[in-house]
């Protein structure tokens, strides 16, 4: 494919964060999971030990989270609500049954990526704060027993929450052919760009000038 026919969508430096969140997720869910229920505590063991999972858990999802605010910055822009995101969204029903003709035409980012998107910075802020305040043995003296106790309950809900959006962001992945590749290599062409993000080939002449 002629290079000339090739467009731009994820940069080399926010692809590099998008695996590894993809990484330190893959870490800090499997090793969360593994203290909530005692028949998941094996799932520990992806971080050497049980006890060791413990020590290096809030490490890998401070890092993952602190990723998601880099990601905020860098994608703010192209998560920006516009009045065709009103008109995608009024049409969910053709999108889950792939009427392709009857989707309004989305940005950068469709309407359900831009809310899935807040979904996880929202679930990342909550759970960087209730984990620092449930961190032991450095934080969490200084919190009540209460306030620890609700810290937890909020941390674990938000952590089911982010499991579930990263298994649509998967599916929605897999689902739209080429998605993939084009945070792989970054560049997607533009038949798939004209196809799935039509106007992104106007912001992309918009951002030429």
């Amino acid at each position: 494919m002629q290079k000339s026919s090739m467009i731009v969508r994820h940069r080399l430096f926010d692809r590099l964060c998008h695996w590894f969140i993809v990484v330190t997720a893959f870490f800090t869910i499997l090793s969360g999971f593994s203290f909530l229920y005692p028949s998941f505590q094996w799932m520990g063991a992806v971080l050497g030990s049980p006890q060791l999972a413990r020590v290096l858990h809030p490490f890998t999802g401070v890092l993952m989270c602190f990723t998601w605010m880099l990601l905020l910055i860098r994608y703010y822009k192209h998560n920006k609500f516009q009045k065709q995101d009103a008109a995608w969204m009024a049409h969910m029903k053709d999108v889950m049954l792939d009427n392709e003709d009857k989707i309004p035409p989305a940005g950068h980012y469709n309407a359900g990526q831009k809310m899935l998107f807040r979904m996880f910075i929202l679930t990342s802020v909550v759970l960087t704060v209730t984990g620092f305040i449930m961190w032991q043995p450095y934080f969490a003296p200084h919190f009540s027993p209460e306030v620890v106790q609700w810290a937890i309950f909020f941390h674990a809900l938000c952590a089911i929450v982010l499991l579930l959006g990263l298994i649509v962001h998967v599916w929605m992945a897999t689902w739209i052919e080429g998605s993939i590749a084009g945070m792989l290599y970054g560049k997607v062409s533009r038949a798939w760009v004209r196809k799935h993000h039509p106007l992104m080939l106007d912001e992309s002449e918009q951002e030429k000038h």
